[in-house]
C-alpha cells in the first residue's frame, strides 16, 4: 500500500475506541470553542459547508474554492488544468464509492476517491445539469440507491448513466436531506417535497399548518427517532407521530426565524436561528454564546464544526478539565495542596483562602471565624483518627476535630510557624516540613531535623515514607534517606536540583523528579535516569495507570518507568492534558499533596490559577494508530506534491519535506519523528511547520521513515515510509567504479608483467653476462697460463729424461723457471681483467691506467694515457662495462699485436669517447668476431656495448688497431639534467621491483 493512501486505512484504527459527541450534560457554554480563519490558512472567513471523507481529511468548501484541512493544517485544492471551477456553491457529498462531488455554478465536480490524499492538482470530471443559471448546483444528496440528486434554481436533477436528467423542472432546489429510511427530503421555492424511492411526495400542506408561505420552510431534518424538525421563517417545529409541535417562542413576527437543524452522535439536536446558535431543549432553545452558524457538521470524534457567515471555522468539543475558582465557591484561586476526604468529597488548601472541603457541589471554607486562626494552608494531611492536620504559613500546625481547631506551634516545640508539608506516617506519626528543616511529632513531642542530623539541607521540598516504612526527604540538594536517628544523603544528579520524590508505582519502583526536568529511579543510594523529556512535580496511581503533574496533567501505562528507563531510544507513550483540554493553567501547586482521586473517578488537581478536575471515567481514549501521510515537497525553490516516491536528478539538492497527521480533534497533542536511512543516525522530533529539510542526498534509494504518536500519546512505531531516490552522476555509479576497479586491476596486472618482463631480461643479461665472463676466463687461461704449464711439464718431462746429465738438467730447469715466470703473468693479467672498476674509486681513468700498466708488463711496449675534458660522475654499471670494454681490448693489444706503442684516450665531452691504439700488426676483424680459433673477446665486446647502449668500432690493419667505444652521455654520466618522468613511468618506478 503506498505511504498516502495508508492514511484512509490507518483512520479506522485512530477512531476506535475514542469517546464521541459532545457531552449532553455538559453546560453549553463549557464548550471548548476553537477558530479558524484566514490567518491560519482558510481560503475565505465565509464557510459554506463542510464534511469529513473516509479518510479523515475535512473539506472545507467556500466562495473561493475548497481547501483541505488535517487538524492543523489547511491546504487549498487545485484541479488540473481541463477543470476550472469557477467557484463553490452550497454542497459536498461523499458517493457509496468514497467519490467526493462538489456543487459548483458550473456543474458538479467529481474528485475521485483515489486523489484524496494526493496534494497538487487533482483530476476532477464535470458533470452539467443544465446551461446558464440552470447549471448552477446548490444542493446534493445520494439517496439510499446511491443515485445523485442536485438542487439547482432551475429544478431538481438526477444523474443516470453519466448525465442528469430533470426529475422536477421550474422550481429552485435548495436543500436536500436523507432521511434515516433512505428517503429524500426536499426543500423548494414551491414547498417541501419527499422522494420514497419511486415518486415525488409534494408535503405542502405542512407550510399551512405552520402558518408559514411554501417559500419560508428552510430546511427539515429527521432525527434518530423518526421525528421531523422543521425550520421555518417562524421558527423551529418538531413532527413526531402525527403530532407537530412548535418549540416556543415561534411566529413569523418573533425573530427567530430558522435556517437549519443538525442532529449529532449523542442526539443533540443544534439549530441554527436567526439570533446564532442554539441547542434544542425538552423547554426550548439553549444558546451557545458567541457562536453563529452558516452550517452545521459534526466529525467522527463527535466534534462539532460550524461554517460561519464571515467569522471564519469553529470547533466546538467537549471540555475534559473543569477548573473551579473563586467564581465557583473558592475564596482564593490559587490552590495549594489537595487531599480525598472520602465520599466523593474533597480537602483543598488555597493561598490565604482557608481550608475548603468540597461535597461535590459546592465549597465550604473554614476560615479565622471557624477557628483557624491562620488561612494561609500549604499542607494537609489525615490520620488514622480521621482528624484533619493543616499546615499554615505563619500560624503553624492545626489539628481539626469535631469542629474544632487546635494550634501546634513554636510554644509547642515546633521551630518554625510555617508548615509547608505533613506526611501521616504509618504508625500514626506525623512528619512536618518547616523552613528550618523536618520536624518528627509523636503525641505532642517535636523531634526536629537539621542540617546537624544528616540533612543535605534544611530547606525541605517534601517527606515521603515508602512501602518498607523509609522515610525519604527531598531538598535543593539532593535526596536524603532516615537511617536510625539520622538522615544520610544519597547520590546526586550533576547539573540538577530541587529534588522531590514523587512515590512508588505498582511494581515497587521508588521514583524522584528533579529540575530540569527529570525522572530517577532510587535504587540503594543510587539515581538511575528514567527519561529527562517529562517535567513533573508530583505522581499518583490510579487504577492501573500512573497520573503526573507537571507542566500540565499527563496519564501514562502502569509499566511506564520502567520502559522509559530501559529503553531509552524508543519515544514515550503518555497522554498529556493541558489548555486544548479546557486547563485555564499548566502549573502545578509545589505543596504535596498536589493530586487526589475521589471515590467518584475524579482526579484534582491542584494548580495556581485554580482547582482542576478530570472526569476519569469520561475521558476520550484513543487505541488507534495516527493517520501519518505525507503533504508536500520543495525542492530547490519549487513546491510540488509529493507523489508515491521523489526522484532527484544527478547532483545537490536542498529538500523540504513535508508531511502530517489527520487529528481534527487534539492537533496539539500530536508528535511526530522522522529519520533518514544512511543518513540520520537518530530519530529526530519534527516540527509541524518546518517538516524535514536535506540540503543533499547520497546516491541510491534511501526511505524517508516518519511515526508519529495518536492523541492520547501511544506511538506508531512502524510508521510510513517514503522513497527518495538521488540518482548519481556517471562516475558514482556502481558500473562505473566497477569499471574503475577493473581498469586499475588491468593496469596492475600490465605493470606486473611488464616489471616480470624487465626483471627477467635483466636476470638473462646478467646470467649471459656471467656465462661469457667465465667462458672468456676459461679461454684465456686455455690459451695462456694452461699451454704455459702444459710446456713447462714438457720440458720438466724432457729433463728427467736422462737425470744423469747436468746440463740438459739445468737448461730444463731454466725453461721451467722461464715458463713459471710466464704462468705468473699471465695469471696476474686474468686477476686484472676480473676486477670490476665498481670496486674502485669513481674515476675510470685511474682504472684504465693501472690495467695498461699491469698490461705492458709482459712486453716491451709503451703505454700512454690521455683524458679530454672534465671527469664526470657516471653510473656504475655503465662504467663497469666501459672499463671491461676497453680493458679487453688494451689486454688484446698487449697479447696478440707484437706492437710496441699502447695508447689509450678518455674524453669527456657530449659523449663519453674511449680509443685505445696500437701499432701492431692488426688482425682480421671478421675472422676474430665470429669467434673462430676458440677466440671471443671481440665477440664479447660488442655484446657489451649493445647492453649499454653504446657504438663499438673496429679498425685494424697490418700497421696497427683502433678502437673507438661512444657512449651516449644520457645513459652514462648522473650529473646531467633529470628529465621530467611521466605518469606512466613514475608509476613503473613506484611498482618496480628491487634489483
Amino acid at each position: 500500500m503506498s505511504t498516502i493512501l495508508r492514511v484512509s486505512t490507518l483512520l479506522i484504527g485512530c477512531l476506535a475506541g475514542q469517546a464521541l459527541a459532545l457531552d449532553p450534560t455538559q453546560a453549553i457554554g463549557s464548550y471548548l470553542q476553537t477558530h479558524f480563519s484566514k490567518e491560519d490558512g482558510l481560503t475565505s472567513a465565509v464557510v459554506n459547508v463542510i464534511l469529513q471523507t473516509r479518510n479523515g481529511f475535512l473539506w472545507i468548501g467556500t466562495g473561493f474554492g475548497l481547501a483541505r484541512f488535517d487538524g492543523r493544517h489547511f491546504t487549498t485544492v487545485e484541479f488540473s488544468p481541463e477543470v476550472q471551477p469557477e467557484g463553490l456553491s452550497h454542497a459536498l457529498a461523499e458517493g457509496p464509492d468514497g467519490d467526493l462531488w462538489a456543487a459548483t455554478v458550473a456543474g458538479a465536480l467529481r474528485i475521485p476517491s483515489t486523489a484524496l490524499d494526493q496534494f497538487g492538482r487533482l483530476p476532477a470530471t464535470v458533470y452539467h445539469a443544465g446551461t446558464g443559471p440552470g447549471d448552477t448546483i446548490v444542493a446534493l444528496q445520494f439517496s439510499g440507491d446511491g443515485a445523485l440528486w442536485a438542487g439547482t434554481e432551475r429544478g431538481l436533477y438526477r444523474l443516470e448513466r453519466g448525465a442528469f436528467s430533470i426529475v422536477l423542472p421550474d422550481v429552485s432546489v435548495s436543500r436536500i436531506e436523507k432521511a434515516s429510511n433512505g428517503r429524500l427530503l426536499i426543500i423548494t421555492s414551491a414547498g417541501f417535497f419527499e422522494w420514497d424511492g419511486a415518486r415525488l411526495v409534494d408535503h405542502s400542506d405542512i407550510a399551512a399548518r405552520l402558518g408559514v408561505s411554501a417559500n419560508q420552510i428552510f430546511h427539515v431534518m429527521e432525527d434518530h427517532t423518526g421525528a421531523r424538525w422543521y425550520c421555518t421563517d417562524a421558527g423551529v417545529a418538531r413532527e413526531a407521530n402525527g403530532s407537530l409541535e412548535r418549540l416556543q417562542p415561534f411566529g413569523i413576527h418573533v425573530g427567530l426565524s430558522a435556517y437549519r437543524a443538525y442532529e449529532d452522535a449523542q442526539d443533540n439536536v443544534w439549530l441554527n436561528l436567526a439570533g446564532g446558535l442554539y441547542r434544542a431543549t425538552a423547554t426550548g432553545y439553549e444558546p451557545v454564546p458567541g457562536a453563529r452558524a452558516r452550517y452545521i457538521y459534526a466529525d467522527r470524534d463527535g466534534d462539532l464544526w460550524l461554517g460561519t457567515n464571515g467569522d471564519g471555522l469553529i470547533r466546538l468539543k467537549n471540555r475534559i478539565a473543569r477548573t473551579f475558582t473563586t467564581e465557583d465557591g473558592l475564596h482564593s484561586n490559587v490552590a495549594l495542596t489537595v487531599l480525598d476526604a472520602g465520599e466523593g468529597k474533597l480537602w483543598i488548601g488555597t493561598g490565604c483562602g482557608g481550608l475548603a472541603l468540597f461535597d461535590g457541589h459546592a465549597f465550604r471554607t473554614y476560615s479565622h471565624q471557624d477557628g483557624l486562626t491562620n488561612a494561609c494552608v500549604f499542607a494537609i494531611a489525615t490520620d488514622r483518627n480521621n482528624d484533619v492536620w493543616v499546615g499554615t504559613y505563619g500560624g503553624g500546625l492545626f489539628r481539626f476535630r469535631d469542629g474544632r481547631f487546635t494550634q501546634f506551634s513554636k510554644p509547642e516545640g515546633l521551630p518554625a510557624a510555617e508548615v509547608v508539608s505533613i506526611l501521616t506516617a504509618r504508625d500514626g506519626t506525623l512528619w512536618l516540613v518547616t523552613p528550618h528543616g523536618i520536624s518528627h511529632m509523636q503525641g505532642e513531642h517535636f523531634r526536629n531535623y537539621t542540617t546537624a542530623d544528616g540533612l543535605s539541607n534544611n530547606v525541605i521540598l517534601g517527606v515521603y515514607q515508602d512501602r518498607r516504612g523509609v522515610i525519604w526527604a527531598g531538598t535543593p540538594a539532593g535526596i536524603d534517606r532516615l537511617s536510625g536517628d539520622r538522615f544520610v544523603a544519597i547520590a546526586q544528579v550533576p547539573g540538577a536540583h530541587d529534588y522531590r520524590v514523587l512515590g512508588e508505582d505498582s511494581f515497587g519502583g521508588l521514583y524522584a523528579a528533579t529540575i530540569p526536568g527529570g525522572i530517577f529511579r532510587i535504587d540503594g543510594d543510587r539515581l538511575l535516569s528514567v527519561t529527562n523529556r517529562l517535567n513533573v512535580s508530583a505522581m499518583a496511581p490510579y487504577q492501573g495507570n500512573l497520573w503526573f503533574c507537571g507542566d500540565g496533567i499527563s496519564r501514562a501505562a502502569p509499566d511506564a518507568l520502567q520502559r522509559w528507563e530501559h529503553d531509552r531510544d524508543a519515544p514515550m507513550d503518555y497522554a498529556h492534558f493541558g489548555r486544548g483540554d479546557g486547563l485555564t493553567s499548566t502549573d502545578c501547586s509545589s505543596s504535596p499533596p498536589t493530586l487526589a482521586v475521589t471515590s467518584d473517578g475524579k482526579l484534582w488537581a491542584a494548580m495556581l490559577q485554580g482547582l482542576t478536575m478530570l472526569d476519569l471515567s469520561r475521558l476520550p481514549r484513543n487505541h488507534g494508530k495516527p493517520a501519518i501521510y505525507m503533504q508536500q515537497l520543495t525542492v530547490g525553490r519549487t513546491l510540488q506534491p509529493p507523489g508515491r516516491e521523489l526522484i532527484l536528478p544527478p547532483g545537490p539538492h536542498h529538500v523540504e519535506l513535508h508531511f502530517g497527521v489527520i487529528e481534527l480533534a487534539s492537533p496539539e497533542k500530536i508528535h511526530m519523528q522522522y529519520r533518514l536511512d544512511d543518513v540520520d543516525q537518530d530519530w529526530i522530533d519534527a516540527d509541524a511547520d518546518t517538516g524535514a529539510i536535506y540540503p543533499s542526498f547520497p546516491p541510491g534509494t534511501h526511505k524517508f521513515h516518519i511515526r508519529a504518536c495518536n492523541s492520547d500519546g501511544i506511538w506508531d512505531r512502524t510508521g510510513i515510509v517514503y522513497n527518495i531516490t538521488q540518482k548519481p552522476y556517471y562516475y558514482e555509479t556502481r558500473l562505473f567504479r566497477f569499471m574503475l576497479f577493473g581498469l586499475f586491476g588491468l593496469f596492475l596486472a600490465a605493470a606486473y608483467r611488464f616489471r616480470m618482463r624487465r626483471l627477467t631480461a635483466e636476470m638473462n643479461a646478467r646470467l649471459d653476462e656471467r656465462v661469457a665472463e667465465r667462458t672468456r676466463l676459461a679461454r684465456d687461461l686455455h690459451d695462456t697460463l694452461i699451454q704455459t704449464i702444459h710446456g713447462s711439464k714438457m720440458v720438466a718431462d724432457a729433463g728427467l729424461d736422462d737425470p744423469r746429465d747436468a746440463s740438459r738438467l739445468y737448461q730444463a730447469l731454466e725453461r721451467v723457471s722461464s715458463c713459471l715466470a710466464q704462468a705468473s703473468e699471465e695469471g696476474r693479467a686474468a686477476l686484472t681483467a676480473l676486477r670490476a672498476s665498481a670496486t674502485q674509486r669513481n674515476d675510470l681513468a685511474e682504472a684504465l691506467a693501472r690495467a695498461g700498466q699491469d698490461c705492458i708488463l709482459r712486453n716491451s711496449m709503451t703505454f700512454a694515457l690521455t683524458v679530454k675534458g672534465t671527469a664526470r660522475e657516471m653510473h656504475p654499471i655503465v662504467r663497469d662495462e666501459v672499463y671491461r670494454i676497453a680493458y679487453e681490448a688494451m689486454r688484446n693489444a698487449c697479447s696478440h699485436s707484437r706492437g710496441t706503442e699502447l695508447n689509450v684516450e678518455l674524453t669527456y665531452a657530449r659523449d663519453l669517447t674511449v680509443v685505445v691504439r696500437d701499432n701492431g700488426i692488426g688482425f682480421d676483424e671478421e675472422r676474430v668476431a665470429k669467434g673462430r680459433d676458440g677466440h671471443f673477446g671481440v665477440r664479447g665486446m660488442r655484446e657489451r656495448a649493445e647492453r649499454i647502449g653504446a657504438k663499438l668500432h673496429f679498425d685494424s690493419t697490418r700497421s696497427g688497431t683502433h678502437v673507438e667505444l661512444i657512449v651516449p652521455a644520457k645513459l652514462t654520466f648522473r650529473d646531467g639534467q633529470v628529465e621530467k618522468q611521466s605518469l606512466f613511468k613514475q608509476l613503473l618506478h613506484f611498482f618496480r621491483l628491487d634489483g
